[in-house]
């Protein structure tokens, strides 16, 4: 069958998931990206959009497009707004979202933040049927990856949106040979939600682990608002790196108390339990000085 669908989402995963959709033969009918995401991946939509003549749609809401999803097989979304259900059981086959985490683990909107922070050593993308809930829908396909020492938030983000791609060839290919949906499996296992970060919540806690401060470091690198402590004054510390020791070493300083102090902001930094981390930091700390 030659399948006719629409597609709804933004950021780097948008174009990857297209482009190698557009590979194999699928080419949306429409795509729609939603005006209050950041310009520049509206504007890299917006580009593979007019490249291909596909027409693109800026909106955070697809109810005025009922009427033509009704006249498509499907609806493919990732990070897009929830939707009614209203629109996604418009399409013949229904609306599908590409989620990164294994679902039902990490449903929300920052699942790969929040699985570095706690310390996961494996994540990976799930494609499901969109239902009434968030991110509850039925599993059409799933696929994990191991979280290494070297990912940060947008190593790992990259691995998941190469896997989202990979995921929605495979169900795409098998519409098209079998003319409907791969069978689902309902999600089992233990619930959990990522919710939306705010800056405000990267201030670190000095008294956990030197993992627990290196994972919550990664989860948190440039551009967003970086990973940040209280240093003497008041003065904001951002913590842009933090890198873990090949051997254990210990310290009896208070935790947050900065042990040593070497070039380019990098400094060593005492952590609960004993522990000692490498940080680099704007501005640079002072030996000494106690972060809070």
């Amino acid at each position: 069958m030659s399948l006719r669908w629409a597609f709804a989402g933004c950021k780097p995963q948008a174009i990857r998931v297209l482009t190698a959709l557009e590979d194999r033969g699928f080419v949306p009918v429409f795509v729609a990206s939603m005006p209050e995401a950041p310009e520049s991946d509206r504007a890299e939509l917006a580009g593979w959009c007019a490249a291909r003549g596909v027409e693109l749609l800026e909106t955070s809401d697809l109810r005025d497009e009922t009427a033509r999803l009704q006249d498509l097989d499907l609806l493919l979304v990732c990070r897009f707004n929830l939707l009614s259900e209203e629109v996604f059981s418009a399409p013949r086959l229904g609306s599908l979202n590409i989620h990164s985490s294994l679902l039902p683990a990490y449903r929300g909107v920052h699942p790969v933040s929040w699985v570095l922070i706690n310390g996961e050593r494996e994540t990976g993308v799930t494609l499901h049927r969109i239902d009434p809930g968030v991110d509850t829908g039925g599993i059409l396909a799933a696929r994990a990856i191991s979280i290494a020492d070297h990912h940060d938030l947008w190593s790992l983000t990259g691995d998941l949106d190469n896997l989202s791609a990979a995921l929605a060839v495979e169900v795409f290919e098998y519409i098209e040979k079998h003319g409907t949906l791969p069978k689902e499996k309902q999600q089992q296992g233990e619930s959990s939600y990522a919710p939306r970060r705010r800056p405000e919540d990267g201030r670190i806690d000095w008294s956990l682990s030197a993992r627990s401060i290196f994972n919550f470091v990664r989860a948190l690198p440039e551009p967003l608002p970086s990973a940040f402590a209280v240093g003497q004054e008041g003065r904001e510390i951002r913590v842009k790196e933090a890198r873990l020791s090949a051997v254990h070493r210990a310290s009896d300083a208070l935790p947050g108390e900065v042990l040593a102090c070497s070039a380019g902001g990098w400094f060593e930094v005492a952590c609960g339990a004993g522990d000692i981390l490498k940080c680099r930091s704007e501005p640079p700390v002072t030996l000494g000085e106690r972060l809070a």
